[in-house]
């Protein structure tokens, strides 16, 4: 498995929750929908395979608590069901009522509500009942649901109120992934890449990079781009590994904008355009980027001198060090580097 200078690839991502993916609210106007809808509208879940499909799925974050609360509150005690509850649930939560949330929750799962399992499961795990988490993680995952299939892959490969278990881990991220979910085939690669707990296997860990890249993981991108790069368990390609940091780097991920600005500034798989490679690794610098911080104290010279004297003068500009009038790394740059990661 390739390492960065700071460690492995990017590592598998842990817990997944309903409550806490991403999308946008939209739909019909509010007014002219029923109680069920406006709840729908304005709190339904990616996961939730009963929510009415005909709104957009709304993340935790972009959940308007009066609104979602006021909607979700009425239609639940209308006789709303297992949805409302769970819908009502997320609005609560979003505004902080983790008991009552919890409660909706509870209620919403044992009418047979999937993803009200799961939420429930890491409430209670976060409140040290890592068995009743797993427990409910297992239940969800067993009946069908994606998000508990996920999440028991990550119980298994962590130990979370059970042993870990490889190749369970791996069988269920595969259920998850064959239904769709790139990041549980991107932490399925990951486990094949790393080979701790399953048998490593390159080849089957760039596939499920790939299929995760194509899903829009951006983690995904820099390991497959790193394989590509080095041909581990693929065909060294380093024009496609130069396509995959682009990706990442345009999606605002520092180590793309680091990879593909060294590549573009040194011609490596790509056209050389030093001026772009400067803009590219200045961007990686300004966002604190922690393997071009190892570069710039460690292998400066990997640079080009546009670069380095780019970087100095985002130095110079931020008065943490006087003047910006050659290219050298010397200690007092050095020392003006680290105030800069650590956000001085």
């Amino acid at each position: 498995m390739i390492k960065r200078s700071t460690g492995m690839k990017t590592a598998g991502r842990a817990l997944f929750f309903a409550v806490l993916l991403a999308g946008a609210a939209g739909g019909a106007r509010a007014d002219a929908l029923s109680i069920e809808n406006r709840c729908d509208a304005s709190a339904g879940s990616r996961y939730d395979m009963t929510r009415d499909t005909t709104f957009a799925l709304v993340a935790l974050d972009d959940i308007k608590i009066g609104p979602a609360l006021s909607a979700c509150r009425e239609a639940y005690n209308a006789g709303g069901g297992a949805r409302m509850a769970f819908q009502l649930a997320r609005a609560l939560e979003r505004a902080g009522q983790d008991l009552e949330a919890m409660k909706l929750y509870a209620e919403a799962a044992a009418l047979g509500h999937t993803v009200a399992m799961v939420n429930y499961g890491a409430m209670l795990g976060k409140r040290g009942d890592a068995a009743a988490e797993f427990s409910h993680y297992k239940k969800a995952a067993e009946l069908g649901d994606l998000l508990g299939a996920y999440n028991l892959a990550v119980a298994y490969r962590d130990g979370i109120g059970t042993k870990i278990d490889g190749a369970a881990a791996a069988r269920w991220f595969d259920k998850a992934a064959a239904a769709g979910d790139e990041t549980a085939a991107f932490n399925l690669g990951v486990l094949l890449d790393d080979g701790s707990l399953i048998e490593e296997d390159n080849a089957r860990a760039a596939a499920f990079y790939r299929l995760a890249a194509e899903g829009g993981s951006v983690d995904a991108m820099i390991n497959l781009g790193l394989m590509l790069e080095a041909g581990e368990g693929i065909s060294q390609d380093l024009a496609a590994a130069a396509g995959y940091f682009k990706q990442a780097a345009d999606r605002g991920d520092s180590y793309g904008k680091l990879k593909f600005g060294l590549m573009q500034q040194s011609g490596t798989g790509i056209v050389k355009n030093v001026e772009q490679a400067v803009t590219s690794l200045v961007a990686a610098f300004e966002m604190r980027d922690v393997d071009l911080e190892v570069i710039l104290r460690d292998t400066p010279e990997k640079l080009s001198a546009d670069a380095r004297l780019a970087i100095k003068q985002v130095l110079a500009g931020r008065k943490l060090i006087a003047g910006a009038e050659n290219a050298e790394i010397d200690p007092i740059t050095l020392g003006a580097i680290e105030k800069h990661y650590a956000g001085n």
